[in-house]
């Protein structure tokens, strides 16, 4: 592999939707290019529910550097902006290549666009704004709102209430759609050296899930929920709303079926993972649309990497090898 002559430390970005093999692919690719990996996973950033959210195991954790998998407890806010702020300082501090892996598409954006500056809703819209969204049902509330900021409506509009009552109380409060604020953020970092978003065919990603969620029930998913409510994890925490965690914890409660379980689990772990597409596919067209085939995105970021390598040679004096 021709070594990297650049001035900061390079990443790519693993997107894509859930069970589509990222992790794995990510673990591959940090063993060849001796790099380490960063989560961008919103529910792999806790401690608790490693198996339910599907995180990297002990072997894997120890075979290559891992960083912000398990790190926050449940009383912390995983906001995107302290992703941010936590995932720079590890790119920042590195000299290795890093492979940024998940599919948590807003954190991914706050890399390569930026954050959007903090708007301070009055309580006034807030309050009303909330009381619309709980008053109608997700599809009416959304129509409303695309109404009001039909910016929203191109480019994968956010189809969950919450997403849905920000961008509104935005609009009330500035005039502006979120939209707007948000092109006018600027990149933390120059982009990575490639943005590959993992694509399997429907059948197969629709197969990965379903063995997933089996083998998440052999492993320690359920031991890990008891635990997890044993602790009385707050309201606010967002781990409750953890793929699965609401239909096993009916299991775990004699009311559901362990087959109706796996059966509801199978079916959200589905529906989330059409929504994180249809994400990927409303953003911007120069991401990398791939099988998740080890080969194929291996040649693909040799090509990155000998490509940016020349370009700091041509362009600078001052490169130095790693």
């Amino acid at each position: 592999m021709i070594a990297l002559c650049i001035r900061e430390m390079p990443y790519i970005i693993i997107a894509g939707p859930t069970a589509s093999g990222k992790s794995a692919l990510a673990l591959e690719l940090a063993k060849q290019h001796n790099a380490i990996i960063i989560n961008a996973d919103s529910m792999q950033w806790y401690q608790d529910l490693p198996t339910l959210t599907a995180q990297p195991t002990a072997a894997e954790k120890a075979a290559v550097p891992h960083y912000l998998y398990g790190t926050l407890d449940n009383n912390a806010d995983g906001s995107v902006t302290l992703w941010q702020t936590m995932a720079l300082d590890v790119l920042k501090a590195g000299d290795r290549l890093a492979i940024v892996v998940g599919g948590s598409g807003l954190y991914l954006h706050s890399l390569t666009h930026g954050m959007s500056p903090v708007i301070d809703i009055p309580d006034a819209i807030r309050t009303d704004v909330r009381d619309l969204a709980k008053s109608m049902p997700i599809e009416e509330f959304s129509a409303l709102v695309l109404a009001e900021d039909p910016e929203l409506a191109s480019n994968a509009p956010p189809v969950d209430r919450q997403r849905l009552s920000r961008a509104l109380e935005v609009k009330r409060t500035t005039g502006q759609s979120i939209r707007t604020l948000q092109g006018n953020a600027e990149a933390p970092l120059p982009a990575p050296l490639a943005y590959i978003v993992l694509a399997p065919n429907r059948a197969e990603l629709c197969e990965r899930i379903n063995q997933r969620v089996l083998h998440m029930l052999e492993g320690n998913a359920l031991d890990e929920i008891r635990a997890f409510w044993e602790k009385n994890p707050p309201k606010n925490c967002l781990l409750r709303k953890a793929i699965g965690l609401t239909p096993l914890t009916a299991y775990l409660n004699d009311e559901l079926s362990r087959t109706a379980a796996i059966e509801l689990m199978q079916i959200q772990t589905r529906q989330y993972a059409k929504r994180q597409t249809t994400w990927f596919k409303g953003q911007s067209p120069d991401y990398a649309w791939v099988n998740p085939t080890f080969d194929e995105v291996s040649k693909l970021v040799q090509i990155k990497e000998n490509v940016e390598c020349l370009k700091h040679i041509t362009d600078s004096s001052n490169h130095h090898p790693w």
